[in-house]
């Protein structure tokens, strides 16, 4: 397919001068041709950027960017975390508590005591201090194998946590993915409408030499005005466009909002995909449906601690104290003590208003419940995985028939262009070879977008994404 590279400097607006009988239209002569890129603001002002200072912005750089700054993915490793510190035995309550107490008090009184062997002691302002200090140790080492429970239970929900993460690890990169070849496919677009307005131009110039030369009328000059008017819209809206996404991509990076680069110019689309091979990776690796297997099993380690409550209860006790006492009234001026206590408390549940048995109820339905969201679940991921690949085989196909049809359309307006300018066709039927080739470019390019954004769909039901191309 022959390709133009020549790139049309656009002008800020539109050119609306209708020629007089002897007057010549003013349009951009060859010497105004320049390589540029054109990004137009929200008020649709041309700003002309230089394409060689844009930095180059590849698949893998936004993927990296986005893991290291995207703001989803660092609250959920926060939320990860939070669930492998909570995985400890102690806060199963498998491990005992010991408790250091200290205290001290000061006081003064004044006393009068007659003891009953006749004596008498009368003290104004006495003094005294009490000290105490003890170690206590409080051990539960049975409860009905709840403790045990409760740590199965912990576990599971480190998984879900690891999980969540993951899903939304994944979700951000199929993200970043879905918009970064969004913008391939604008750029690509823009890049069409581009060859489509240098043939307009090319047709607006050889319309206004034939007009001075007498060959055509005013009508046929004005119509090559109006359709290169309605090419550069075209242009615009294509612009703006493609710079919504690139400020799109530039919010999941967390970059710089207004940033400009490059993209790759090509969507390379995995041919290998396999249904059956799909469906079982997804019902096996998923994240959604590993969280909610093991949140299943988190409700059936639940269930365990509450039959666990019909249990006696065994803790062992022990305490270490300390205490000393002086006093400048009574008999006894000072008392010094160091005692050592152990013990066992064993408690066994008869009745507590019927609680145990409601609490078990519950937990029983809540594992029925969470089984029910898991085979909901399965269905659930069964159903987008068949929708995802017929989506993507559709679009696949579209792609490669569309790319060969393009190939025909490209060839076609190289003919139709060579025809044009020695008079063969009319400037209406070029027109229409133009719109046949617009037509299919975008057919092709809408139609290799939407296969990528199904294969990467799959991808990350399947919990592959991160395997990009």
């Amino acid at each position: 397919m022959k390709k133009t590279i020549c790139l049309l400097g656009i002008i800020s607006c539109c050119i609306g001068v209708y020629p007089q009988e002897q007057e010549r239209v003013e349009i951009l002569t060859a010497s105004e041709e320049k390589t540029l890129n054109i990004s137009v603001d929200r008020e649709y002002k041309t700003t002309i950027v230089l394409e060689a200072e844009l930095s180059r912005l590849t698949l893998t750089d936004a993927i990296a960017e986005g893991l290291k700054n995207n703001f989803s993915i660092l609250l959920a490793r926060n939320n990860e975390q939070i669930s492998n510190n909570n995985v400890t035995p102690g806060n199963a309550g498998m491990l005992p508590s010991v408790t250091l107490n200290g205290t001290a008090t000061k006081g003064i009184a004044d006393s009068n005591m007659e003891f009953a062997t006749g004596g008498s002691q009368d003290r104004t302002g006495a003094k005294s201090t009490n000290l105490n200090g003890n170690v206590a140790l409080d051990w539960t080492i049975f409860d009905g194998l709840t403790m045990f429970a409760n740590y199965d239970r912990l576990k599971a929900l480190q998984v879900v946590g690891r999980e969540n993460f993951r899903s939304v690890l994944q979700e951000t990169v199929a993200a970043i993915m879905t918009v970064y070849f969004d913008i391939v496919s604008r750029q690509q677009e823009l890049d069409a409408m581009k060859h489509i307005l240098e043939i307009s131009r090319r047709r607006l110039r050889s319309a206004n030499d034939l007009f001075q030369a007498g060959k055509v009328s005013k009508v046929d000059l004005l119509s090559a005005q109006v359709d290169y008017n309605a090419d550069t819209a075209s242009y615009i809206q294509q612009t703006e466009g493609l710079r919504d996404a690139k400020i799109r991509i530039n919010q999941l990076l967390a970059r710089d909002i207004d940033g400009d680069f490059r993209v790759a110019d090509t969507i390379v689309i995995d041919q290998t995909l396999i249904y059956g091979t799909i469906l079982d990776k997804a019902l096996s690796e998923n994240p959604d449906v590993i969280i909610s297997r093991m949140e299943a099993s988190a409700a059936g380690f639940t269930l365990k601690a509450a039959q666990g409550a019909r249990y006696p209860v065994v803790r062992i006790t022990s305490s270490y104290v300390m205490a000393q006492q002086n006093s400048e009234s009574g008999q006894i001026s000072q008392n010094k003590s160091n005692t050592f206590n152990y013990g066992a408390t064993a408690s066994i549940p008869l009745f507590r208003g019927f609680n145990i048995n409601r609490e078990i109820k519950n937990a029983k339905l809540e594992k029925e419940s969470a089984e029910l969201r898991y085979e909901e679940m399965r269905k659930a991921i069964e159903t987008q995985v068949a929708r995802a690949y017929s989506a993507y085989e559709v679009n696949r196909k579209l792609a490669l028939f569309e790319t060969a049809n393009l190939g025909l359309a490209a060839d076609n307006l190289d003919v139709s262009m060579e025809r044009y300018r020695f008079g063969a066709i009319s400037a209406i039927e070029l027109r229409d070879v133009q719109r046949s080739y617009i037509s299919a470019t975008n057919r092709t390019i809408v139609a290799v977008y939407n296969a990528k954004v199904a294969e990467t769909a799959l991808k990350l039901l399947t919990g592959e994404v991160m395997a990009f191309d």
